[in-house]
């Protein structure tokens, strides 16, 4: 079991080398070897980091398994099961963190979106141009709808946009909380 695991890690390790197709499996076997040279206490971390790092996103799994190996490797442990545990510590702080960030940038107005265009557009510019937009070249009726569903204070934060004038960190944040609690209103 543990050899499959090194042999996982080798690969993981491997795949991120510039290295052309027919040359992986001999990186991979390189890899594996200097895995199995490393100190026992290397290697209790390596395979730790792995098997956590395996149960995040794809996009974060190298940076987790970094992070967690160095854990294992400063704690100067040789111990699987003590590895194990820290590893386990450190993954269930990192989904809370994790967890923390969706749910601010979710409703953040510099969560970046694709816009029809393929172009990364923060979430605030999204509704900002949607009023413009509407307003200017569907002859405003949607525009009109959707800047009349706005509070009064939300349209006098979207008016200073629209005329090109810098708004204060409080109207940010205003504008910022009310598209986090109604996520929706562009689409309605």
């Amino acid at each position: 079991m543990k050899v499959d695991t090194y042999r996982n890690v080798a690969k993981m390790l491997t795949s991120a080398l510039p290295i052309k197709a027919e040359d992986y499996r001999q990186a991979v076997d390189d890899c594996l070897a200097e895995i199995k040279r490393l100190p026992q206490s290397a290697k209790v971390a390596l395979r730790s980091a792995y098997i956590f790092s395996r149960k995040v996103p794809t996009q974060e799994r190298e940076d987790l398994f970094q992070e967690l190996a160095l854990a294992i490797l400063e704690a100067k442990v040789e111990d699987e099961r003590l590895a194990y545990a820290i590893a386990r510590c450190d993954w269930q702080d990192w989904w809370r963190k994790y967890m923390t960030r969706s749910h601010y940038y979710a409703g953040s107005l510099n969560a970046t979106l694709e816009d029809a265009d393929g172009q990364e557009v923060e979430f605030g510019e999204l509704l900002v141009g949607k009023v413009e937009f509407e307003r200017k070249m569907n002859g405003g009726l949607d525009g009109q709808a959707l800047y009349a569903k706005l509070p009064e204070a939300i349209k006098q934060v979207v008016n200073k946009r629209l005329i090109g004038k810098p708004t204060t960190s409080t109207e940010r944040t205003r504008l910022q909380t009310f598209i986090g609690t109604r996520p929706t209103i562009l689409v309605s």
